[in-house]
């Protein structure tokens, strides 16, 4: 309920204690005094320790299922939008600054004697107002030399940290830890001398820190779309004649591809006994070795786009894979004029896939007479191959086969449903910013809006309108004038 009206926790209070609608859907007396508001932080602190943030949409999940609305080895469908942290906006220059400025707030209230005898007094203006573009240095020397003051103060601060003279307990403070890590990903020193690293070289996504005060917060891009936050997956049911009704929700780092959630959420789901039969996805989820993998694991069919092959001969002017004929017993390949290659190679990929190479007789491809179409340059350049391991390969040419036909096609167009759930959350329900720090509390959101979406009204969802049984009767004010509320589900169920 608060969810769905977009209330703080002081405003949810009150409207316990204040709004007659409130206290009829929760089964109140119209005395009820309510509660302090701080209690719906601690009920939120525990759901998110005890692991149980999926009870808030797990009980709608079990009504539905009673009312057959959800079933086991139904279609499904799934997809991912971008969540945006509840921080600043920093470039590398602010994240430096607001780092070291927050582990002097800490270190301030936790033992100020000690700081007050470590730090030089011009320490409390440089860093004593919050670290914004308008404060820094226009030119790019003046940002530099801001860095390297910062990194010095800040490797200062750490050597008197980790001087065996200073009390052992400031090493394990939560903000001492974020300022190394930060500075590990930012400087880099030379012999004694701390230098800021350039842009090429810095870290990956996963290994740095974008805000000192949302640890989980991490850079993403998809497409022409980037921020600093999390993603969040949804699976939703596509039956036709069925309502459309979320089923699992994921929240994980942004940097994380959308194709390493496929088999965590079909494990999930699997738990709760609702795994689909088919599940539909957009081509970011979609590779041979996943597509096998959800067969063998969990008997689920991915239905997905699969990347075509952008040889020439997607314009129909040359000769794909499919043109050459693999004996995987002889290791060999054969051309369409009957050539076959020379060499045969097994090699594992940066991301840890296997993948065969093979390549043709420089002669060959030179005296082919249609070279030209197979390869720029045969003389120069004979034909290469690269593809997966037989079994990957023969389901990757199946699956493109396939997705030409109608059927497929038709089947496929059930997937952008999706869209209008996403639209809904971001739209109605603030799905598109998190407003907790932290992936945990960020989860806890996503599926308190996946619950309310629902939920909404009379459950009208999708194209089905679905009006619950036993509703309880209008609600009307003592004088008899209109006052009707109609939830979902009346206080006793």
């Amino acid at each position: 309920m608060q969810f769905a009206e977009g209330l703080s926790d002081r405003d949810a209070a009150d409207a316990v204690r204040t709004r007659i609608d409130w206290k009829y859907l929760l089964g109140l007396e119209l005395s009820d005094p309510g509660f302090n508001y701080s209690i719906l932080s601690r009920f939120r602190a525990r759901l998110v320790e005890n692991n149980a943030e999926m009870s808030l949409l797990q009980g709608l999940l079990e009504r539905w299922h009673d009312l057959g609305l959800v079933r086991e080895r139904s279609d499904m469908r799934t997809d991912s939008t971008h969540i945006i942290a509840s921080i600043r906006d920093m470039n590398r220059l602010e994240l430096v600054g607001e780092t070291l400025r927050a582990t002097l707030n800490v270190l301030a209230t936790v033992d100020p004697a000690w700081l007050c005898t470590h730090v030089e007094s011009d320490w409390y203006l440089r860093y004593a107002k919050r670290f914004e573009r308008g404060r820094l240095p226009e030119s790019k020397e003046g940002k530099t030399a801001g860095a390297d003051q910062i990194g010095r103060d800040g490797m200062f601060l750490m050597e008197a940290i980790w001087d065996p003279g200073a009390p052992a307990y400031l090493r394990s403070l939560p903000a001492v830890e974020t300022l190394r890590r930060c500075w590990v990903s930012q400087f880099w020193t030379d012999q004694g001398v701390i230098h800021w690293r350039l842009a090429g070289n810095l870290p990956p996504s996963p290994a740095r820190i974008d805000s000192p005060y949302d640890l989980d917060a991490r850079y993403g891009a998809k497409g022409t779309t980037e921020w600093v936050g999390y993603k969040v997956h949804f699976t939703e049911t596509c039956s036709p004649g069925m309502p459309n009704l979320i089923t699992n929700v994921d929240t994980t780092a942004a940097h994380q591809p959308d194709i390493a959630h496929v088999i965590s959420g079909q494990d999930e789901l699997a738990k709760r006994q609702l795994l689909p039969k088919r599940q539909l996805v957009d081509g970011s989820y979609v590779g041979s070795h996943i597509t096998l993998a959800s067969l063998r694991k969990h008997g689920v069919e991915l239905v997905g786009p699969v990347k075509q092959n952008w040889h020439r001969s997607h314009i129909g002017s040359g000769y794909d894979l499919n043109a050459f004929t693999i004996d995987w017993e002889g290791r060999v390949a054969t051309c369409p004029q009957g050539k076959q290659s020379t060499g045969w190679w097994t090699n594992t990929t940066s991301t840890g896939h296997v993948v065969i190479s093979t390549k043709f007789s420089r002669p060959d491809c030179a005296r082919c007479t249609v070279n030209t179409v197979c390869t720029k340059n045969g003389a120069k350049n004979p034909r290469k191959l690269t593809f997966r391991p037989r079994e990957e390969h023969e389901s990757l040419i199946a699956s493109r086969a396939e997705q030409r036909t109608p059927a497929w096609k038709e089947l496929y167009n059930r997937r952008a449903g999706i869209e209008a759930t996403f639209s809904q959350g971001v739209r109605a329900f603030g799905l598109r910013r998190t407003r907790y720090r932290g992936l945990p509390r960020c989860h806890l959101q996503n599926i308190a809006v996946a619950a309310r979406s629902i939920s909404n009204g009379s459950a009208t969802i999708g194209a089905v309108s679905f009006q619950p049984q036993h509703a309880p009767p209008p609600l009307r004010s003592s004088d008899d004038t209109s006052c009707d509320i109609s939830p979902t589900v009346s206080p006793t169920e």
